[in-house]
Order: C-alpha cells, then structure tokens, then sequence
C-alpha cells in the first residue's frame, strides 16, 4: 500500500467509512454492544493480520510498547463506541464520536509542539458547534 497515492487512499477511506458507519449500525441493532466489539475487532485484526505479517518490524521496543497502549485504549474505544451507537442514531454518534480529532490537536499542541493555526482554531470551535447541533 505504500505505493498507491495518499489521495487515492483517503477517498477509498471516506467511501469505505461511509458504507461501514451504515452497517456498523445495522449490526449494533441486531447483537449486544459486546458481541459487535468482539466481531468488528476480531474481523478487524484477521485483515491488519493478513495484510501486515509478511512485514513487521518490533525493532523499537518504545514504539511496541506505546502501540500496546494504543490497542488497549482501542479496546475500551470500541466498547464504548457500539455501546453509545445502541442507545442513538448513526447520523449523530458517528459525526460527534469522529471529533476526538479536537483533542488530538489540543494534545498535540500541549505535549508535542505542533502548532495550531488560527484556521485550525477555527476547525475547533466549529467542531464544537457541531457538537451542540448534532444533539440537540
């Protein structure tokens, strides 16, 4: 995959979220949020699995360790995630769940050094009124 453009990926990427937050719907009202957390993450990592044996590389051990962590946290994300996503509807849970990005940026800005622009900060307080409108 390294060698397919980014811009092609990231529109496979839109269109194949798009289609899954549709379906990942669809089978959050049809099993309890713990069997669709074990069926997503076990299908999900047969595919990682496939795709990305033949080149691991566990080299640096910090870099295992903090994805470690990373998969943990994914673990209780996905939980949550098809938790929420029984009890409200797809064209609100899915929108509001993708502003996690907001922190990211905060974070990174905090503890990494990466600069926010004013554009960014704008991005910020829209994702925030987005919040409100897609709950109330």
């Amino acid at each position: 995959m390294d060698n397919i453009n980014w811009r092609l990926l990231i529109v496979i990427y839109i269109l194949l979220a798009g289609v899954w937050g549709t379906l990942v719907k669809v089978a959050s009202d049809r099993l309890n949020p713990l069997t669709i957390s074990f069926v997503v993450s076990s299908s999900a990592w047969l595919t990682v699995a496939a795709v990305a044996l033949p080149r691991l590389d566990f080299q640096n051990k910090t870099g295992v360790w903090i994805a470690a962590v990373c998969g943990l946290m994914g673990g209780f994300l996905v939980i949550i995630f098809y938790t929420v996503l029984k009890q409200a509807p797809a064209s609100v849970v899915i929108p509001v769940s993708t502003l996690y990005v907001l922190v990211t940026v905060v974070l990174s800005y905090l503890f990494l050094g990466e600069a926010i622009t004013i554009k960014q900060l704008t991005g910020i307080v829209l994702g925030l009124v987005s919040i409100y409108l897609l709950t109330s």
